[in-house]
Order: C-alpha cells, then structure tokens, then sequence
C-alpha cells in the first residue's frame, strides 16, 4: 500500500506540546513525505500553531507564496498517520480567513507515546555544494568554549588507531534549546501557567545564511588548538561534524573518530580536524590545513568514508561492516521560537541585570536543585558506564537512541530462541558491538562485554529508557542557564521549564500528609531492608493531564477501578517525567525487557517501587509517585511473566495487567480521606499489616499493575523521602 504522504514536502514552524521539530521529520519520512527545514517552492504544507501564526518568519513566507502551500495543524499530520491516508487539509487548515469569515480552529496535537525531546539537525542527503576559492567559504557557526583550550602535541600520523595510545574525549559544549516560559507562584502553593512565547524563525529571511545560525548550535571540539578563533562550516543547515564510533568485543576495541571541516583562524581559512582514540580518553589529534575551502572538503569526505565505508550524502545509511558507525548528534535549537536577546555589543557597556530573589516556596527550591542536579547526572550515567563526554546529553538525537533500541530488539529475538542461540552466535556479538557503536559506553581498557543474555539486555533498555528522560531535563537546564540577562531566579526558569500546574508542599500536620506518611510507611514489604524518613510530599497537576482523562474513553467506565498507587524512578529522570509525563517505552525496544509487556508499572506496596529510585546516585534521597490510575474491572490477571501481556490485555477487552503477589494489601478503602478530589478512588486501608494471598501457582512476591495507555495515569503527588 502506497504511504501517505508520497509527494508532499512539510516544513514546520512553531512549538508543540508533545512533538519537537525531530519527531515531526520523523514522522513525515516514514509516512513516505519529504521535510524541508526551510519555505521554499516545493513545499507542500506548512505545519504550525495558532501561537506561531500569523508571526513567525516562515508563517509569513509561507502566506506569500499563496495556495502553493497549505497552512495546518499538527494533527492533519497525526490523523494521515493514524488513518493511513492523506488527510484533505481543510478541517485542519490555520489559513488566515478572507475579512469578515471566521478561521478554522486547528486543534492541539494528540499526546504521542514514549517519545524523546531532542531536537536533531535537519540532514540534507544531497552533496554539499562547492564553494569558490575566494574568501567567502560556507556559512559557519561561532565557536563556543567555556574554558581555555588545552594545547596538544601534533601526530605524525593523522588516522592512528592504535586502542593501546592514551587519547582524551573531547567536552561537547550544551546545545542551545528553546526558552520554554510559564509564569511561577511562590510561597506555599506554587503554581504556574504556561506563557508561551511567540515562535519567531531565522531574523533575515532573505538569508538562509542567518537561517542556519538561528538553527544550529556547533561546538569546536575542545582540544583544537585555539578553538576560539574557529568555526564549524555549514551548508544548508548541515554541520560539517561527523562522530563515528567502532566497538569490537573480539579485539578489544572500542574506538571513536571524530572529524569536522574549520574556518579560521582568518576568514577563508579552511582545515580538516580529527581526533580519535579509546571511548573515553582523550586520544590523538591532526589538524590538516588546506589552501582552500574544497581541498578541505575533500579531505573531510575521503576520511568519513575511509572509516565508515559511505559517502558524507549517504551517512545514515546502515553502517558498514567493520567500519565505524556514524552517531548523528542533535544541535538545533528549536529555531522556530523567538531567539534569545542578542549579547551586547561590545563598544557598548553591558548593563547589569539584578537577579530577583527565588519566588518558589523553599522546600519546592530545594526539589527543584535535586531534579536539576549536575552531578546526580553524572553519577547515574558513569553507573550506567554511559560515556556522557563523547555523547552528551543535550546532543543526543531521537535517530540515534531509536537505533540503538532496534539494535536491542534484534539482539533480544536471538538471545530469547534457544535454539537461534545457538545457531548465531557471531550474530549475537555483531549486533552487540553495533549497539555500542551508537550508544558510546565508556569501558576503560576492559573488553567491551557481549550482550548474551535477557538480563543484559534489560540493562541496557533501562539506559535507554532513563536517557529519554534525561536528555529532556538536560534541555531545560539548558534553556534555564544561557539567559545571561534575564534576571529571574534560574530555579524559578527550572520550575517553569517543568510546565506543571501545581506543585504545592503539603503541611505535616494536615490529615492529607498524615494519610500519605501511613501508606508510604505501612505498606513496607517484609522482604526490602530499605528504611524511610520522609521528608517532604508535594500535591501535583500536570497540565493538560486531568483534561487528557476527561476527553479518553475511561473517563465515565460503568466498571470503573481507580486505584492510587506507587511508582518509583531515578532522581534524574524526574525533569522528564513531570515535564512530559509517564510514558510507555517505544515500539523499536524490545518487548521481552518487560515483564509484563510495555506499560507503566505500579504497585500497592511502597517498598516495591522505591528499589527503582537508586537513591544512592543522589545523595540517599528517593522521589517516588503516587499516581490514580484506572484499571478497569476485572483487570487480565496473570500469576507468571507474561512478555505478551499487552496484546492479552487488547483482546480481552479490558484495561489494565494485575500481576498476583504473596503479599498483598489486607484491605482497600476510599481515597477520599485523603483528598476531596480522590473520592471513588481507592487506597490500600494501612490499618493492618499486608496480608497473604495463598493461591497456588502465585511466585510474584507483591502485586504489579501495568496499563498500556497513558490516558489512563494521573500523577497526584511526590514524595520526597531519605532511604537507607
């Protein structure tokens, strides 16, 4: 059946609530359409918001080419998708209307599943064009450093990759993102309400030239020699900037390359820079002038495909055997809303900004600096041997962990078929030094290990899975940090960057705390040593979560079963979670990583879900959920591992996986005592200790409670609490 979008050529301008610009292209290719980061002829729609439109630079370009291109909302491209044909555009058309007709409403974008927010660079397959002899070489991007370059020996050979040599990484600076404003209440209840600013494009349209800049973020790499006086080139909003890494299990390696073409020190200087060495370490590096701008171009081309086999044009394509693999990292910026103030020039002194005080109640400040903590970050990646130096966070692109949870599924067909075991063994290490080709671990000089089994596998999917996570909080760190003359509180840009409704610290000594302190203290399981001293709960609204409930189908169930229960997380996935929500793990990770399929996991004992924080890469504090959650009645119950839980769930007609534990509440009771709003929701009644369920065949130790739809999650509250 032919794909939807054959023909049709999208650009986007704006800012969505559940889809960055990488998600769209993603979405359009796969549907067989073309993306264009830039108006041009061939452009087809435009995909913007109510928000952007009339405003933005390429709203306005795309007004002056008249009905050649078509002005609509996010969802004409979601229900192309959904419906698996090419939608008539105008139910969704943002057009402005002749004088005197109403316009046609363009609704918000649906939430997508478990996605991730990083933004990648649009990636042209067409050869870079030539660029002339003369001063005027590509377009190029100011370098960016925040500390001094460290100067280095010059090779005498420019691609030795000999693993056995000591080679540094190179520290990628912080991709620039979006400045994502809400406006912040203090003092006990802290609240906020979305004050999203205008999307503005590239300043000059005239000049594609400012279009890349407005777009893309390109750090030199950290050890060229004087950094400050170079630049990355560009051409039509792709960088010159290529990361390819090589992990071979059998011999040992697990080597990176890094090249990029330079202009400077002078204007039409050009020079090719590569850096290679140990996942890890910092390496060796050449720095090979060139008369000209095509002779410079030439040696980035012939150096990418000696070592990863392809053509620059062709770089994501599959990678080739025994060859590097390409990593694409993201840059963009989100060009598409208002860029930020410029910097001040510099014959004019800078004025100084007077920060304003924190508005936020101190025990929210506090959560707010833990959920944004550097070094938590740090310590949760390097206990994941994730190499945060050659990939970092804020470049990680949707491209890049999608491939690497494909890699996992392959790997994770052969490892769970005896008999495919057995048989593929060679198979079973080429995937696994594939996948940590794309996802760059750093193993010191040990032996990249060989995903052989279930439980390795796993451990990667739960890198994956928390990376998604952080890479969001990375970008609000960002945004919240680069404003240099804003004066309000950076904690209080955090806050806003989160996007929440509410987050009100409860009073201790209120009925609502004393009611959550009893669950989360008397629903301890008998076999978890971990010890707890709460000491904060926070009352907690997403926004647009309790209308994503009111608009699903499980908002008025005749069988209704709303429970409030646990979930537990790292500290650091916590920026994520209550920016984007809980979400369910994507269709390229492997289905057998969870035991019950892919859903959001619960439980009704606190204990259960705490094992899931590792408190101790934060400083022994533990953040844990409470969440309502609809279940349906009766929910698929199930007295072993199911990995097709899902699917049973679906056919069966019902809403929710009940795992059976030993261990079990002694009873349930009215949530409402705990809050108005939970009335018909149902707790576990703490008044007793946890009682047994003697079925036989049941081995699962405590209950779990999965759902395969986020609609039905509503997150209520977060508690802070010291574990041991």
């Amino acid at each position: 059946m032919a794909k939807p979008l054959v023909d049709q050529v999208v650009v986007v301008s704006g800012s969505f609530r559940d889809y960055n610009h990488d998600t769209i292209k993603y979405i359009v290719e796969s549907l067989g359409g073309s993306f264009s980061a830039k108006v041009n002829d061939d452009c087809t729609h435009l995909i913007t918001t109510k928000a952007a439109h009339p405003a933005g630079t390429k709203n306005k370009q795309a007004i002056a080419l008249g009905n050649d291109i078509k002005i609509v909302s996010l969802e004409w491209l979601t229900d192309s998708r959904d419906k698996g044909q090419l939608m008539d555009d105008t139910p969704y058309s943002l057009a402005l209307p002749p004088a005197g007709k109403p316009s046609v409403d363009g609704t918000g974008p649906r939430r997508s599943g478990r996605a991730t927010q990083s933004q990648s660079q649009s990636q042209s397959q067409s050869q870079p064009v030539s660029q002339p002899q003369s001063q005027s070489g590509p377009q190029s991007q100011p370098a960016t450093a925040n500390s001094k370059s460290k100067r280095v020996p010059k090779n005498k050979k420019d691609d030795d990759e000999d693993d056995d040599a000591d080679k540094p990484p190179a520290k990628k600076k912080k991709a620039n993102v979006a400045d994502t404003k809400t406006k912040a209440k203090g003092n006990t209840t802290t609240k906020a309400t979305k004050d999203t600013k205008g999307s503005k494009d590239a300043k000059d349209t005239k000049n594609t030239k400012a279009d890349d800049k407005a777009a893309v973020n390109i750090p030199v790499d950290d050890l060229v020699p004087g950094k400050d006086g170079y630049k990355v080139c560009l051409d039509k909003g792709v960088a010159f900037d290529a990361a390819l890494n090589r992990t071979d299990a059998g011999a040992n390696n697990n080597k990176f390359y890094i090249i990029q073409l330079l202009e400077g020190p002078a204007p039409g200087q050009f020079s090719t820079w590569t850096r290679w060495g140990r996942v890890g370490e910092k390496g060796q590096t050449a720095h090979l002038k060139a008369s000209n701008f095509d002779q410079a171009l030439n040696t980035f081309d012939k150096k990418f495909k000696d070592k990863s086999g392809l053509a620059w044009s062709n770089r994501n394509a599959s990678p080739r055997n025994n060859k590097y693999t390409y990593v694409e990292r993201t840059y963009e910026d989100d060009a598409d809303e208002e860029p930020k103030k410029k910097k001040a020039k510099e014959d004019k002194p800078k004025k100084e900004v007077k920060k304003a005080a924190c508005t936020l109640h101190e025990a929210v400040q506090r959560l707010v600096a833990m959920i944004f903590n550097h070094d938590f970050f740090n310590a949760a990646m390097k206990e994941m041997s994730y190499d945060a130096k050659e990939l970092p966070l804020g470049k990680l692109s949707k491209r890049t962990l999608i491939q690497g949870f494909e890699a996992l599924k392959q790997l994770d067909t052969l490892v769970h078929d005896a008999a495919k075991r057995a048989s593929n063994q060679w198979k079973i290490e080429q995937l696994s030094n594939q996948y940590f080709s794309i996802i760059p671990h750093a193993f010191g000089r040990n032996r990249p290990p060989i995903l052989r089994t279930a439980q390795q596998i796993k451990k990667e999917v739960d890198l994956l899975e928390a990376l998604s996570d952080m890479e969001i909080s990375s970008k609000i760190m960002s945004a919240s940090e680069e404003e240099d003359d804003d004066p309000v509180h950076i904690l209080d840009r955090q806050f806003m960057g989160l996007g929440l409704d509410e987050m009100t610290p409860l009073d201790p000594t209120s009925i609502e705390y004393t009611e959550l302190a009893t669950y989360l203290n008397r629903s301890h399981g008998a076999t978890h040593s971990i010890t707890y001293n709460l000491q904060n709960i926070f009352r907690i609204e997403r926004t647009g979560e309790a209308e994503r409930y009111d608009k699903s189908p499980y908002a008025n169930l005749p069988n209704t079963n709303r429970r409030l229960l646990w979930h537990g997380s790292r500290t650091t996935n916590y920026g994520g979670i209550l920016s984007q929500g809980l979400r369910i793990a994507p269709p390229e990770a492997p289905v057998t990583g969870y035991m019950f399929g892919k859903g959001v996991y619960f439980a009704d004992v606190s204990s259960k879900s705490a094992n899931y924080c590792y408190h101790n890469l934060s400083n022994n504090i533990g953040l844990l959920m409470l969440c309502d959650v609809e279940l349906g009645d009766p929910m698929h119950e199930l007295m072993g591992s199911d990995y097709n839980a899902a699917d049973a769930v679906k056919k069966a007609n019902k809403l929710a996986t009940l795992g059976l534990g030993q261990s079990i509440p002694s009873g349930w009771k009215d949530a409402g005592c705990v809050h108005k709003d939970l009335a018909g929701v149902m707790m576990p009644d703490c008044s007793n200790p946890l009682g047994r369920n003697d079925t036989n065949g049941v081995w699962l130790q405590y209950n779990e409670y999965i759902v395969y739809d986020v609609a039905q999650i509503r997150i209520k509250y977060l508690l802070e609490v010291k574990m041991r």
